[in-house]
């Protein structure tokens, strides 16, 4: 089971992909997107879960200091319901409108 982390350190690019060094001297390797590489060299916070020994699988990573931003998660199947009940309204204004003519 993976404990979720809420570090704070130095962002840095290895050979192996993103590292989070920590104050206390740890190394973090990170699973994290693309849009993290543009906060390479800065300060961050991360939180993530725990994987193996010194992973990390980002949920969200921001400058350290700032506030954390509120995650947007578009869930799949919401996004499925929702395309669901539009075709199923766009299906039945259909049949509705050709029974008319």
């Amino acid at each position: 089971m993976s404990s979720d982390e809420h570090l704070t350190g130095t962002l840095e690019q290895s050979p192996n992909g993103l590292v989070l060094r920590t104050e206390g001297g740890g190394t973090w390797e990170l699973d994290s997107t693309r849009a993290a590489r543009k906060l390479i060299g800065s300060r961050v916070e991360i939180i993530g879960q725990r994987s193996g020994f010194n992973g990390l699988v980002c949920d969200q990573i921001w400058p350290a200091g700032q506030p954390r931003p509120r995650g947007v998660k578009l869930r799949l199947e919401f996004l499925l319901t929702a395309a669901l009940v539009a075709y199923g309204l766009y299906a039945t204004i259909g049949a509705a409108i050709s029974t008319l003519r």
